[in-house]
């Protein structure tokens, strides 16, 4: 027999289904032009940033965007903190290690790409704070960051039309063709514009039917799914529990990646921002060492453990008991293998689009597809958690709105 939900949970439910007929209805409301300067296909992190800096450029800009909503990704970042960018990209030397193709996103983004960043959100009315190196909205919430773009947007005179996904960009005489249809648009339309931004990990499929070669996706920033090496330590018993630890990635006995963070012990295997970080370079069959003394030499670790009459002193209590008759010789090298990722469709990230050879880094536009621009997850850039990917998808978003602009305001006759 199927239990009655509570009271707590049916109005929630029927908040949540409110909120989003009526979010369906304010879509249907916005008139898709049949013609535009700039069409954005993604109103995402950076879609919205795309958008508003083509607007502010003079551009005339439609937004298409499958939710019902724009925006509403940013509102699960950070843990709904929203880590907006990572302070190591302040400075005459920016930290580019951390993505996937450091030269791309270095040609791209430039040297001042913190102070850029911080720069506009500034002019959108942002305050922030830093926490250990991470930059977070001074209010500690992902919706102020998501509210003041879309003010910002509204400001600059951008069209955002919501519940509608990009079905095709089709190459014109004068521009592009971009078709449509969604919740607000059941019957579908077509917009022309001068320029398109792909701004989307959708915008894969929209570049590959444009003739761009693709990198496959896959899901990155995520838990991985492990079990404990022969006669190792089950990660059943240590379900739930959180330790600071050095984790090093290891591939036939070799270090391939090190990490240092927290961790969390799952059933399944292992997450935290640590492991989330690992997954980008983990393979199946991999080796995860974790040392949860934390770099804490042997010697030290001896005299503590002396001194307090166990190991107490240094390891959560619950998590020694599970490690075993030598929880301080065990917690020094606690190794699991890696099966793959784990809750794929959880991961923050998705790795792949659009390759990054085929556009120009100071424009973002396609070399071989005039008025095709690209930011943001559309290309086939990734980086580590802590800001790096938000920070990319603020710039990129900047750099090719700004560009898809100037392509639009440059062809000698369109729409204005």
């Amino acid at each position: 027999m199927t239990r009655p939900a509570s009271r707590a949970q049916r109005p929630r439910r029927a908040s949540r289904s409110r909120e989003r007929e009526g979010a369906l209805a304010a879509a249907a409301a916005v008139r898709v032009p049949a013609s535009c300067d700039v069409v954005v296909a993604g109103g995402g992190a950076a879609g919205l940033v795309a958008a508003i800096a083509a607007a502010e450029a003079g551009a005339s800009v439609t937004v298409l965007e499958r939710d019902a909503t724009c925006g509403r990704p940013i509102l699960a970042t950070g843990n709904g903190r929203c880590n907006f960018m990572n302070e190591a990209l302040l400075g005459p030397s920016p930290v580019w290690d951390r993505y996937n193709d450091p030269a791309f996103v270095a040609a791209v983004c430039g040297e001042r790409v913190g102070e850029d960043v911080l720069a506009f959100f500034e002019g959108c009315g942002l305050a922030w704070a830093s926490e250990e190196g991470r930059l977070y909205p001074l209010s500690r919430q992902a919706s102020s960051v998501r509210e003041v773009l879309l003010a910002r947007a509204g400001r600059a005179g951008a069209r955002l039309a919501p519940a509608r996904e990009v079905l095709g960009a089709r190459r014109g005489k004068d521009g592009w063709r971009v078709s449509f249809r969604g919740e607000a648009a059941p019957d579908g339309g077509e917009v022309e514009a001068a320029a398109v931004v792909l701004a989307a990990g959708g915008g894969s499929a929209l570049g590959r039917e444009a003739g761009l070669a693709v990198t496959p996706a896959e899901p990155v920033l995520c838990s991985l799914a492990c079990a404990p090496e022969d006669g190792g330590v089950s990660l059943a018993g240590l379900d739930g529990r959180r330790a600071r630890a050095v984790a090093r990635l290891l591939r036939d006995g070799a270090e391939v990646a090190r990490e240092s963070g927290e961790v969390l012990f799952r059933a399944y295997g292992l997450s935290g921002i640590v492991v989330f970080d690992l997954s980008r370079v983990a393979r199946a069959g991999d080796v995860i060492a974790l040392d949860l003394l934390d770099g804490l030499g042997a010697p030290r670790a001896e005299a503590l453990v002396r001194a307090a009459g166990g190991t107490f002193g240094l390891i959560d209590p619950l998590i020694a008991a599970a490690l075993g008759a030598n929880p301080l010789d065990t917690a020094r090298d606690l190794r699991f293998i890696v099966s793959g990722p784990a809750e794929p469709k959880r991961a923050q990230v998705t790795r792949g689009g659009l390759a990054t050879s085929q556009f120009l880094p100071a424009t973002l536009e396609a070399r071989e597809r005039p008025g095709l621009f690209a930011c943001g997850e559309a290309l086939d850039v990734d980086a580590a958690c802590g800001g790096y990917n938000l920070a990319w998808a603020w710039k990129s978003g900047l750099v090719a709105g700004r560009a898809a602009a100037e392509r639009a305001g440059s062809r000698p006759e369109g729409p204005r």
